[in-house]
């Protein structure tokens, strides 16, 4: 299993909204790849013409002598899932506590289990809670579409209603209904496990799945 340091995190943050933030660069290294000999370095920067992060350098060491960095060895070099894998580690949000005091800022990963957890919402939650999980996806470059739609276990259809209802209300006006691109194959609820990006989401062992205010 290919093993994942996100490690050199610029001070400067990029706030997208609803707490969701992310150095504006960080390095990821990644040794133990499958097919590919050496140990692979990439930087990630946010870019403001993509509205996204992007990788802007990638390079590839070779393990030991006697391996020949080819065009076909840098073929198995998985670029944006070493982005998205790494930006899991550095991503993060700003939550409300329980006791209404400071905000307490935890991994995305967190995030989007505790959003995940929650069956019952009202209209609003449910609108407010698919922006959140629409800006954590652009911090991950994650397909937002998708990444709403499993994590509050509703269909994709339902949640480009809802994200159309944001962009069209102006609180979130970046919403891009098209998705940018497939899904890397990261899970974003367990990063270090295995993941089938086309396998559909979990949805609630109920009838009917969690109310998000029909």
């Amino acid at each position: 299993m290919a093993d994942v340091e996100a490690y050199d995190f610029s001070d400067e943050r990029i706030d997208l909204g609803s707490g969701v933030t992310l150095p504006k660069s960080w390095h990821a290294r990644v040794s133990g790849e499958q097919d590919v000999p050496g140990t692979i370095t990439v930087r990630v920067e946010w870019d403001d013409t993509l509205g996204r992060t992007a990788v802007v350098f990638a390079a590839l060491e070779r393990e030991a002598e006697g391996v020949d960095i080819t065009s076909q060895v840098l073929r198995e070099v998985r670029t944006h899932w070493i982005m998205t894998r790494s930006a899991l580690d550095v991503v993060t949000v700003d939550v409300d506590t329980e006791d209404g005091g400071e905000l307490d800022r935890i991994p995305v990963r967190d995030f989007l289990i505790r959003v995940r957890a929650q069956e019952e919402r009202e209209p609003m939650e449910s609108l407010h809670a698919a922006i959140s999980v629409y800006r954590v996806a652009t911090a991950i470059s994650y397909p937002p579409l998708k990444l709403v739609a499993d994590t509050l276990q509703i269909s994709q259809s339902t949640a480009t209603r809802l994200m159309s209802r944001a962009r069209d209300s102006g609180l979130a006006p970046e919403v891009r209904i098209q998705e940018p691109r497939r899904a890397p194959a990261v899970d974003p609820y367990n990063p270090g496990g295995s993941y089938d990006p086309a396998a559909p989401h979990h949805g609630p062992s109920q009838p009917g799945g969690p109310s998000i205010g029909r």
